[in-house]
């Protein structure tokens, strides 16, 4: 007997939202494979973070479902959802503020094993110590490890958000703008962290900066009016002449 197909990672089946009267994703359909990394580019408006919001419980079809790995996830509460395997960062970092950075990644780290009684976890425990510097090392914030995330500087605090993602070991991470507000020598240092830590991780990232999406995606989509315009390789999206008249502009 041949083996079932794996399902895909993430699969938007005709995804139609409206909220206020208006429609804001209308027929919507992605499908992703384990690996990818897809960048979601448009215009403002185009239903970018509409689409986040979908996947991750926050906002209610009307028609359509969303599949994670097999499993539907749009009848679920984002609690549910983030439990079946979806990590996610937001345009403004999310993370215990009043916790020092290693201490965030402890709670990660403990979180992820599920015990019973997991606060009860000795933060002594030398397996979960070297866990813990293995992933200071790695993110490079050994030097702010026992400052609270709240005092910590942006490029660092979304350089932790990653990391907790990355933590959770979901099968599918959505990244929101992951570079947005930094430097170029900031946005440079996290293009090479994603690079780096996400190596083997199926993501979908949303990235108004061009280089950025053209540097980590495999796979480029393009929204506009709240549906899919474009679906390629960033070298097609690149020369197709309708992305280009309605967001990169109209030179080849």
């Amino acid at each position: 007997m041949n083996a079932a197909p794996t399902p895909p990672v993430l699969d938007v089946r005709g995804v139609h939202c409206v909220l206020g009267g208006q429609t804001i994703l209308s027929n919507l359909s992605l499908r992703i494979e384990a690996g990818e990394r897809v960048a979601l580019i448009g215009p403002n408006g185009a239903g970018k973070s509409t689409l986040f919001q979908a996947i991750s419980g926050l906002l209610p079809l009307r028609t359509g479902s969303i599949w994670l790995a097999g499993q539907r996830i749009d009848r679920l509460h984002p609690s549910q959802i983030a439990l079946a395997g979806l990590g996610r960062s937001f345009q403004s970092p999310q993370v215990f503020g009043a916790l020092s950075v290693a201490d965030n990644l402890r709670g990660a780290l403990v979180a992820r094993q599920r015990p019973r009684h997991w606060w009860r976890q000795r933060a002594g425990d030398a397996s979960l110590e070297h866990e813990t510097q293995h992933w200071l090392d790695v993110l490079h914030l050994q030097i702010c490890a026992d400052i609270p995330a709240q005092q910590i500087d942006y490029a660092r605090l979304r350089a932790l958000e990653l990391g907790l993602g990355l933590l959770g070991q979901a099968p599918l991470l959505l990244l929101d703008e992951p570079t947005a507000g930094m430097s170029r020598a900031q946005a440079e240092h996290m293009l090479d962290l994603i690079e780096h830590v996400c190596a083997d991780r199926t993501l979908l990232l949303i990235e108004h900066d061009h280089d950025a999406v053209f540097r980590l995606a495999s796979r480029v989509v393009v929204l506009h009016q709240c549906q899919v315009l474009a679906d390629g390789t960033p070298t097609q999206i690149r020369e197709d002449a309708r992305v280009r008249a309605v967001y990169l502009g109209t030179a080849p």
